[in-house]
């Protein structure tokens, strides 16, 4: 089935003994087990919808973090400083409070650093140590990059400094010469290679606790690994979901009070949700990087005083205010040029020289989601491009990049399975695009899934709480999509000039309330805001109220 939006639609096909064998193995209902099925949900995923799963450390025999203790020991017994470099995304600056949060609760010496995205770039480099030369200690601990920092390594070498890298992109060989080097990407290993630089600095943190016998992990420490695991869009499953699921369980989030404090601010009175996390809390923290205030989502992170917490938490959003507005303006002005680029109906290509640095991964994450398409954002940075970019799930983005690397149509680059960025000589983007024509991918006809036709009749408070008990949602755990027919849009009103509210009616006169997100000025939008006559909605459900009691239903295409 094709969409208004040109998408193609398909129903899932599932193993239907398999579903009926999930049913009858673990007491769930028909359409549960199917979703299970379809996700492929293992015993332990299975079991953790009613139950309580235990964290277990995977890494307590890891030789790379057994090293990682030992170095960091050597330096914690004679109590000389270490220096932490981090990034100025979530996931850097969450990795970044980890270690310093750890240091503070032994009475450690330590420094941080944030580098700047304008004035810095992504990462180390031999520049940058050259840079913070008279603050660089005899250890240097890197977070959430350096797993192609070669020469800048090799540089803390040649001045004789230690070096650990903690991160989880892309790896390149001949790998760093750091003193350890962990990334679980290392040598082809999947094993727990979706974990976020905050998860595996977690873990490394949890080892040293352990050492010195610090009985109680900070569960503030847990939440914010949980924070970092979504805004880095890591896969949903497996050790992640027990990450997150054992945050929200087990730790009161009124007592980190940079959360509290945010949602206070943004009146939102109903309690912290998982969503939350990647549409509220991340995009404020990540204002900073994204406007050159690089250091400022650490520092609130690690912060204990409260007047600091609110002085620094009113900066940010008020930062994240202005990146709204300037994003609103360079979609308006893209969409008005449909300056775009479309190539192998996969990627599109947005190049803007004008564009803030800080804002091209939110661009193309917005140009992915609006089209289902590879989105590849460029800007002048210098006499450089520079690039970032979001992928669809069937596109391993961080690969592309790498080989553009390998190839020297790129400067620098990396990333992982759904975001990448890197810097560019001009005179190389017209190769660029030749490259990507003749990119190999597998499935070019990217259509999109839907879980079953439902009845309006169905859809009730009990059916979407066995929905939700499937979170949390995001990378590799979509939210379930259904289909249903002959349904009337009625009232459709656009709200704050971005996303529209409108009712649906079925044959019985029942009625949904119902919104679809950033669909103002779009042809779906416009399509909601006139069309009279029966349709098929493809939508998601979501419970809200204060005792969520009731159903929102979220509209994500319609077909005619």
């Amino acid at each position: 089935m094709i969409s208004i939006s040109g998408n193609i639609w398909e129903e899932i096909k599932f193993n239907l003994r398999q579903s009926q064998k999930i049913s009858q193995d673990y007491n769930l209902n028909n359409l549960l087990s199917v979703i299970i099925a379809i996700k492929k949900f293992n015993k332990e995923e299975i079991f953790s919808l009613h139950n309580k799963i235990d964290l277990i450390n995977p890494f307590l025999k890891d030789v790379d973090f057994i090293k990682s203790k030992n170095l960091l020991i050597d330096f914690i017994k004679y109590k000389k400083k270490i220096f932490i470099i981090g990034d100025y995304d979530v996931d850097g600056s969450v990795a970044t409070g980890l270690l310093i949060n750890f240091f503070k609760k032994i009475q450690h010496p330590y420094d941080f650093y944030i580098p700047d995205r304008t004035k810095d770039g992504y990462g180390v480099s031999e520049k940058l140590f050259k840079k913070l030369r008279n603050r660089l200690t005899e250890l240097v601990v890197i977070v959430d990059s350096g797993s192609k920092s070669k020469k800048a390594i090799d540089y803390l070498n040649k001045i004789n400094i230690k070096s650990v890298i903690i991160d989880h992109h892309e790896v390149i060989k001949p790998y760093p010469k750091s003193n350890v080097f962990i990334n679980p990407k290392k040598n082809g290993n999947t094993n727990h290679s979706n974990l976020c630089a905050s998860a595996l600095v977690y873990f490394l943190t949890d080892i040293l606790n352990k050492h010195f016998k610090i009985k109680n992990h900070n569960k503030s420490d847990l939440f914010l690994t949980a924070l970092a695991t979504v805004c880095d869009v890591m896969p949903l499953r497996g050790l992640n979901r027990s990450i997150i699921l054992n945050a929200f369980n087990e730790y009161n989030y009124r007592n980190l009070y940079f959360v509290d404090y945010f949602l206070k601010q943004l009146k939102k009175n109903n309690k912290l949700e998982y969503d939350d996390f990647g549409y509220l809390i991340g995009p404020i923290l990540n204002s900073g990087g994204r406007l050159n205030k690089s250091d400022l989502a650490t520092k609130l992170i690690v912060s204990t005083n409260r007047e600091e917490i609110e002085k620094i938490s009113n900066t940010l959003i008020d930062q994240n205010n202005k990146r709204k507005e300037i994003e609103k303006k360079i979609i308006n002005k893209i969409d008005n040029d449909k300056d775009l680029i479309k190539i192998n109906d996969t990627f599109i290509i947005i190049k803007d020289i004008s564009m803030n640095e800080g804002l091209i991964g939110i661009i193309a994450a917005r140009y992915k989601e609006k089209y289902n398409k590879t989105t590849i954002v460029f800007t002048q940075s210098k006499n450089l491009f520079k690039g970032s970019a979001r992928s669809t799930t069937n596109i391993n983005i961080g690969s592309i990049i790498n080989n553009a690397v390998l190839k020297n149509i790129m400067i620098n680059g990396g990333g992982h399975k759904m975001a990448a960025g890197f810097l560019m000589n001009k005179k190389n983007f017209n190769l660029f695009i030749k490259f990507l024509k003749g990119y190999p991918i597998n499935n070019q006809i990217n259509s999109k899934k839907y879980i079953s036709k439902i009845s309006s009749s169905a859809i009730n408070i009990n059916f979407v709480k066995d929905l939700e008990n499937l979170a949390p949602f995001g990378n590799d755990n979509k939210k379930p999509i259904f289909l249903i027919e002959n349904l009337i849009i009625k009232k459709p009103k656009i709200i704050n000039d971005l996303h529209i509210h409108c009712l649906l009616k079925d044959k019985k006169n029942k009625f949904f309330n119902s919104i679809i997100f950033n669909a103002n000025k779009t042809k779906l939008g416009n399509f909601i805001l006139n069309y009279k006559k029966e349709i098929k909605v493809l939508c998601e459900f979501k419970l809200y109220g204060t005792n969520n009691n009731k159903i929102s239903t979220h509209i994500v295409d319609i077909i005619i």
